[in-house]
């Protein structure tokens, strides 16, 4: 017996960090991708670009280890079952609960290892990206213009163009912005520009030195030119954070005694994660018997059905408590004792047929 368990846990390991390294570079891609984006409107700085790219990676972990980890163990029984190994098992007594309980001490570090990073590792990289983010966007070579590229500015009607970004001088040279407003239209130019702060009220500016302010009305033939030695425009602040850290940046204890809706939601989803790698690791054992005239994929499509299923409703409960809809002490709870009760109900007509 104790052969048999080591036997599972080696293979269904391997099986595992096979999965995981292939969903982890999907997902890593799309965060990529997403990080661009951020960068481009102005939300995130330049050199956060990986950084930030890490502490999301981090975030993805909840979902993809215990994914991996019931798709693994949904591949390695349902090909031991196709190889007629753990039949020949069962025929010595070997029940589907006993497989169960050879897979406890992976149950029991997956359930504490994703604790640990829902409940203190993710706040802490929430808050770090902020920290981060904040501290980076005071330096004009952080603020994420870039050079050669018509660029709208964040939450206005304003575009700027900077022909190139000295970053030892923490100089915007040769540029061109256009602001319009709700009676005009501003076009300037500039042969030059700092950006600051403003220690009163934190507002950023950009000064524009030597260039020409044209002001008018689009349709009509009146404009005013300028010149100009110093110009200040007021910058937008920058909309939106790759990190949610309203209440993703709190600890676990301050989302436990809220009474916000919003942070009760974010306490059962850390929860959740590592509730589901029991849940899903239990569903993956009831699952995976299949007979030698089953077709080849049929447990793993049913698990996949499966927790597609789980996971919505996961999603729906979250969404019900942050809207006041359901109870916080009744949560995501539902959703889980449904599951396990499915899982259960499923071994035990399995160990019935034997």
């Amino acid at each position: 017996m104790q052969i048999l368990a080591g036997y599972l846990r080696k293979e269904t390991f391997r099986a595992f960090l096979a999965i995981l390294i292939v969903l982890l570079i999907f997902s890593i891609g799309q965060l990529f991708a997403e990080s661009l984006r951020a960068v481009a409107r102005g939300a995130l700085p330049t050199s956060m670009l990986y950084i930030e790219l890490g502490l999301r990676t981090i975030d993805s972990l909840t979902i993809l280890l215990p994914l991996s980890l019931y798709l693994a163990v949904l591949a390695k029984l349902g090909q031991m079952y196709r190889n007629q190994e753990l039949v020949m098992y069962h025929a010595s007594g070997v029940s589907t609960s006993h497989i169960l309980r050879m897979y406890l001490p992976q149950i029991v570090f997956f359930f504490i290892f994703l604790l640990i990073i829902s409940t203190v590792i993710l706040p802490l990289a929430s808050q770090t990206s902020e920290r981060l983010t904040r501290a980076a966007s005071k330096d004009i070579s952080l603020m994420g213009l870039k050079e050669g590229v018509f660029q709208e500015l964040s939450g206005s009607n304003s575009v700027i163009y900077v022909s190139k970004i000295n970053t030892e001088e923490k100089r915007l040279e040769n540029i061109f912005v256009n602001v319009t407003h709700d009676d005009r239209v501003d076009t300037l130019t500039a042969e030059y520009g700092y950006q600051y702060e403003d220690e009163e009220n934190g507002e950023r500016y950009i000064s524009l030195f030597n260039g020409f302010r044209n002001e008018g009305v689009p349709g009509k033939k009146k404009y005013n030119l300028m010149r100009f030695e110093r110009n200040d425009i007021k910058l937008p602040k920058l909309e939106g954070k790759s990190v949610n850290i309203d209440e993703k940046g709190k600890s676990t204890f301050e989302l436990f005694n809220s009474t916000d809706l919003t942070e009760k939601a974010e306490f059962h989803k850390r929860l959740s994660s590592a509730i589901a790698a029991v849940v899903l690791l239990m569903l993956a054992v009831s699952i995976s018997k299949t007979s030698p005239r089953d077709a080849k994929y049929t447990s793993l499509v049913l698990g996949l059905l499966i927790y597609i299923c789980y996971s919505y409703l996961l999603a729906i409960s979250f969404s019900m408590i942050a809207q006041g809809k359901i109870p916080g002490w009744i949560g995501g709870w539902w959703v889980h004792i449904i599951f396990i009760m499915y899982g259960l109900r499923r071994i035990n007509k399995v160990d019935e047929l034997k």
